[in-house]
C-alpha cells in the first residue's frame, strides 16, 4: 500500500472506504452463512425481483456484493417472511 502522510485528506477517505468494504463484505459474508444454515434446515430464504431469483446463499452473497444497499433490507425482508 502506498504510504499516506499523516493528517492529510487522503488518509481519512481511505480509511473510511476501508471500513465500508470490511463492513460490506461482513454483512455478505453473514447473509451467506444465514441462508446456508437456512437452506440446510430445509427453509431456504427464496425471493424473485422480476425475472431474477435469489435461491442459493451463493447468489444472496454475490447479489449482496454488488447491490448491497438494495439486497440487505431485501434479504432481512425475506428472512423475516420466511
Amino acid at each position: 500500500m502506498l504510504p499516506v502522510p499523516a493528517g492529510s485528506a487522503a488518509g481519512g477517505v481511505l480509511f473510511m472506504v476501508v471500513v465500508l468494504l470490511g463492513a460490506l463484505l461482513a454483512t455478505a459474508t453473514w447473509v451467506y452463512a444465514d441462508a446456508r444454515t437456512s437452506a440446510k434446515r430445509g427453509r431456504p430464504i427464496v425471493s424473485t425481483v422480476g425475472k431474477y431469483q435469489l435461491r442459493t446463499p451463493a447468489s444472496w452473497f454475490v447479489a449482496c456484493v454488488l447491490l448491497w444497499e438494495l439486497c440487505i433490507p431485501l434479504y432481512l425482508d425475506t428472512r423475516g417472511a420466511a
